[in-house]
């Protein structure tokens, strides 16, 4: 471990947020804490607050990484299928095997709850609208003359349904796959949801 002043602002910053991203990775959101980070990065709780505001700016800096990673594979779904309903299906089951093979991260990103006054930075906002970006360029393509509220609307109530499949897939409450299997309600949820919003928009 190199002495405390061998370190650059930059270098704690960095070692803290990756020791906080493998907190989450390892042990979940309930396993970060700044005793265990300036533990773990070798400088007191004082100093990590000297570069950070407070554990929520370095949780926020982890999930960014996690909120990267799910923008790269949801944007390589939509690339990877031309067939614009099929193309919202493939995103949404890149997304539920996200969450299933990054279980600890995606809830991170979900259940981390921010204080009241704390005001959410522009850098990690950008993340957040660069992900529904993805599914709005997807519904968009199924009704264009759409106007941009309308189709705003549709992903983020689309999406809101399929984000709850997914948690209750992985919170194991969906109970019986000999019912339906979390593909198949996304499936199901999909094609009636967009079959009927097309529908009404050639109506108008």
């Amino acid at each position: 471990m190199a002495r405390r002043n061998d370190h650059s602002r930059e270098e704690i910053q960095g070692m803290a947020i990756d020791v906080t991203r493998t907190l989450i990775s390892s042990q979940g959101l309930e396993g970060v804490s700044a005793r265990k980070i300036a533990q773990q990065i070798g400088y007191t709780v004082g100093t990590l607050y000297q570069n950070f505001d407070n554990i929520h700016e370095l949780i926020l800096h982890a999930n960014a990484f996690s909120l990267t990673q799910l923008l790269r594979e949801l944007e390589a779904a939509y690339r990877s299928e031309p067939r614009p309903r099929e193309r919202v299906v493939r995103i949404a089951e890149t997304y539920l095997r996200f969450g299933q093979q990054h279980e600890k991260q995606w809830s991170a990103i979900f259940r981390h709850t921010l204080p009241r006054d704390f005001q959410m930075p522009d850098w990690y906002q950008a993340r957040i609208d660069a992900l529904f970006a993805v599914i709005e360029n997807a519904v968009r393509e199924l009704a264009p003359r759409r106007q941009k509220q309308q189709i705003q609307l549709a992903s983020r109530t689309l999406w809101s349904s399929v984000h709850g499949i997914c948690m209750l897939n992985i919170g194991d409450k969906l109970y019986s796959d000999q019912i339906a299997t979390p593909h198949t309600l996304l499936q199901s949820l999909i094609h009636n949801y967009l079959s009927a919003w097309t529908a009404e928009g050639s109506q108008a």
